[in-house]
């Protein structure tokens, strides 16, 4: 009778932990991907005014790379509407956002952004090869 309540434990325990990975999965954490907000237009709203603070002046006000900034520099800022940026994952330019792109002139922005404000500005630059 004891293993017979021994292995009842175990499957409710296993069941327990299923429940709190299908949660935790549920919310992105756990595979590492990307958090969506519930309003993809608020995320990128958001995105966008961060965007026209901090990206504009070398991406440009359409994301070309033809900022004042951007069009000085070298190498030049990149076109975030190219096929080359439309090609790469959302993870791939998140750590881009957060790291800065070595040797160009883009800066890391983990420290001075929130994650939140990250990913706000992703679903923005996302929308402007829409």
């Amino acid at each position: 009778m004891e293993k017979k309540e021994h292995n009842e434990g175990v499957r409710r325990t296993r069941c327990m932990c299923m429940v709190i990975l299908i949660v935790v999965g549920m919310a992105g954490g756990l595979w590492g991907l990307p958090q969506r907000s519930s309003s993809a237009g608020q995320q990128s709203d958001k995105g966008k005014a961060i965007y026209e603070k901090l990206c504009l002046a070398c991406h440009g006000p359409r994301g070309k790379g033809d900022g004042p900034t951007g069009k000085v520099l070298i190498p030049p800022a990149t076109d975030l509407t190219s096929a080359a940026t439309k090609k790469k994952s959302d993870t791939d330019l998140l750590k881009i956002i957060r790291d800065g792109n070595p040797p160009t002139a883009m800066p890391a922005w983990k420290g001075q952004l929130s994650e939140q404000e990250i990913q706000a500005v992703l679903a923005y630059i996302r929308s402007l090869s829409k």
